[in-house]
């Protein structure tokens, strides 16, 4: 059972939670009418080899792939969907408790989901040695990762793998070692699916396409709920593999639906305002960083791989999502400026995200022949919708992990942690734990050794007399002075005092760094949030974030 906390935030933003009794029956019915023998008109692909790559607490698999190559060199790659539409009928009482919900909801210590169990994770997940509908996009690459052939088929399948991204990370670095448990014809298609994916990779960012660095805070509990601590979300190679093959599918079926001129949900991300992105060239100058031309996406590339690594990364890579408008679901054709793409949409997670179904729907009603709708007001209605859905959730989520990271913390008032300033302001210094993931507030009025003044233009604090200096990227100590849950505050003060910071390459006007206490979610993400809590040894959440856009 969720803990009050976790209730409180529930209900504090309005988060559908229980199923009526009609959308459990429709559920119910849609499962005493489904078998596994029998696939009607469906492709016949029980027999292909395919895997799922998955957190290890999984348990809602929309997705699987499988990948072979020809004689030519050439790759043919399949990403099978769970085909949610099979059993989601339109103004059904499933339907419109979806389109209401509009996302899955996945929070530290539980998952509100988006369709009942039986359908997110039964007969819809694409579940190991089981057969299961899906629609598959079927993309041809060439050597070079160029796609030269796509179809769309709805298919049925069966997956013959499940891999955690940990196991699957290490097959794919060793591919023809022996694996326990891992057929040799399975091991090798994942070195090959790491092989097309560092191509796509390689290739989408040659397009311009930009990433930002912001992992997301996962929380640690222990067998009974408690928080222990919390860790950065990885982006390894096999998450990458992942982010590029849905990045493909996604793109191959928004141009197929353009094409056609189908009304569906697009992901849009519209291109940043020319003086916001001007003011991020002054603030990464005034870091010593070179960006004379800030449109240029090659530009804004270099300076995020610069940064990598570095004490300044955080601060330059969220101060570019600060200039960098949001992505929303919308009708129109407008683009997506992070991934450099003329055509997308979200189609690779139905069971959790409603803007998927709907394109869905569009994209079978043509695959059987029929006129899909095209643009309407209604559409443009249901973006809206959706976009506030996922906001929703987005922000349940963030709030909850402050209130749990926080109530963590009263119990450590006192203890000593390693720090990186990550924002300075005339007020404080904002900084970021090393051990723990979270962000508190250094007042300037704690700094009793001296009387210090902003300078703006290279954001540094600086004492009047002995001109200590504090600046962005500084490694600090610090200590937990006080914990503020009600007004989600966490105030830090300095344990230490380290040497003056070296002064920048350069100087120039610059606008205030980011301060803010919690990173809000980067403008692309593959797969959504399947889960946002590790407990030890095994989470119970459902799953972990694919950068999807």
């Amino acid at each position: 059972q969720p803990g009050v906390d976790t209730l409180s935030i529930i209900r504090a933003f309005n988060i559908p939670d229980t199923f009526g009794d009609d959308v459990l029956d429709d559920a119910r019915l849609q499962a005493r009418h489904f078998s596994e023998d029998q696939i009607g008109e469906r492709l016949d692909l029980r027999d292909a080899p395919a895997v799922t790559i998955d957190p290890v607490n999984a348990r809602d698999f929309d997705d699987a792939i499988t990948l072979t190559r020809d004689e030519r060199g050439y790759w043919n790659l399949a990403v099978h969907v769970a085909d949610v539409a099979h059993f989601v009928r339109a103004n059904s009482a499933l339907d419109h408790a979806a389109r209401k919900r509009g996302t899955s909801v996945y929070l530290p210590d539980r998952v509100i989901p988006m369709l009942p169990e039986i359908l997110s994770n039964s007969l819809a997940s694409l579940q190991a040695g089981r057969v299961r509908h899906a629609v598959s996009v079927l993309m041809e690459f060439n050597a070079e990762g160029v796609r030269t052939d796509r179809r769309f088929v709805r298919s049925a399948i069966r997956v013959d793998h499940r891999f955690t991204y940990e196991q699957a990370l290490e097959v794919m670095k060793a591919p023809d070692a022996p694996h326990a448990g891992v057929a040799p014809e399975i091991a090798r298609m994942l070195g090959q699916m790491l092989e097309l994916a560092m191509t796509l990779r390689r290739r989408r960012f040659e397009r311009g396409a930009l990433e930002l660095n912001l992992p997301e805070v996962e929380i640690d509990l222990d067998d009974q709920g408690k928080v222990t601590g919390a860790h950065l979300a990885a982006h390894d190679e096999s998450h990458q593999v992942i982010e590029e093959f849905m990045l493909a599918a996604n793109e191959a079926v928004a141009t197929f639906l353009t094409e056609h001129r189908a009304g569906f949900l697009r992901r849009g991300h519209p291109d940043p305002e020319p003086t916001k992105l001007r003011e991020f060239a002054e603030f990464a100058r005034s870091l010593g960083l070179e960006l004379d031309t800030p449109q240029s996406r090659f530009e804004l590339q270099r300076v995020l791989a610069e940064t990598a690594g570095k004490p300044e990364e955080h601060a330059v890579h969220y101060g570019l999502l600060r200039s960098l408008k949001q992505a929303t679901y919308t009708a129109e054709p407008e683009g997506h400026y992070a991934l450099a793409s003329d055509d997308y949409c979200h189609f690779t997670s139905p069971i959790r995200r409603y803007p998927d179904l709907q394109v869905h729907r569009q994209l079978i009603a043509l695959l059987e022949g029929k006129r899909p709708k095209g643009p309407s007001d209604e559409l443009t209605i249901l973006a809206e919708h959706c976009t506030r859905t996922e906001r929703r959730a987005e922000a349940a989520e963030r709030e909850l992990i402050k209130v749990k990271l926080l109530t963590h913390l009263e119990t450590r008032i006192g203890e000593p942690f390693h720090a990186v300033v990550i924002g300075v302001e005339d007020f404080g210094l904002f900084c970021r734990l090393v051990e723990l993931p979270v962000e508190g507030l250094v007042h300037v009025t704690s700094l009793a050794d001296d009387y210090y003044y902003l300078e703006s233009e290279t954001h540094t604090l600086i004492g009047r007399r002995a001109g200590r200096r504090y600046r962005l990227g500084d490694k600090v100590q610090v200590r937990i002075a006080h914990v503020d849950v009600d007004r989600r505050q966490l105030d830090l003060v300095l344990t230490d005092a380290p040497p003056a910071s070296t002064p920048p390459r350069s100087r120039s006007r610059a606008t205030p760094t980011t301060s803010a206490r919690s990173s809000p979610p980067t403008p692309e993400r593959s797969r959504p949030p399947k889960s946002r809590a590790k407990k030890k040894p095994q989470a119970r959440g459902k799953k972990g974030k694919k950068r999807e856009g």
